[in-house]
């Protein structure tokens, strides 16, 4: 006697195989984990293009800030050490001739020095006389 009731799943055309399908509520389990994922996912992506938009005004904002930063600073001490150049040459230039004098005050007192000792050799001469 040969049953109905059971179908052999290797010969039976697909049509006739009973469809397996899981049950409602894991339907709606993953139906409701898709829908939640579709809006993390795009409010994610969304957030994340913004950000990087703005982060890229943002750095082009903070470059040209930095640029006139920058080009203040020198003027204002391009300005000073302008000033401050004619100080530190006239500086120099008392310096130089203050060691000019100091050089020449050396030679001097080496002049002064020589004639002393020629003077004392002089003066030693003539005590050993008789």
């Amino acid at each position: 006697m040969h049953s109905d009731s059971h179908i052999d799943s290797d010969r039976a055309p697909l049509e006739v195989l009973p469809r397996v399908r899981p049950p409602r509520q894991w339907r709606r389990f993953f139906e409701t984990v898709g829908v939640v994922g579709s809006l993390f996912l795009g409010g994610f992506g969304s957030g994340y293009f913004w950000a990087a938009r703005n982060a890229e005004a943002q750095m082009t904002r903070q470059r040209e800030d930095h640029l006139a930063e920058i080009a203040r600073l020198r003027e204002a001490f391009g300005d000073r050490l302008s000033s401050l150049t004619g100080r530190v040459n006239r500086a120099a230039d008392t310096a130089a001739s203050a060691a000019q004098t100091a050089g020449e005050a050396a030679s001097t007192a080496q002049t002064a020095a020589q004639v002393a000792n020629q003077a004392a050799k002089t003066a030693a001469k003539e005590l050993k006389k008789p």
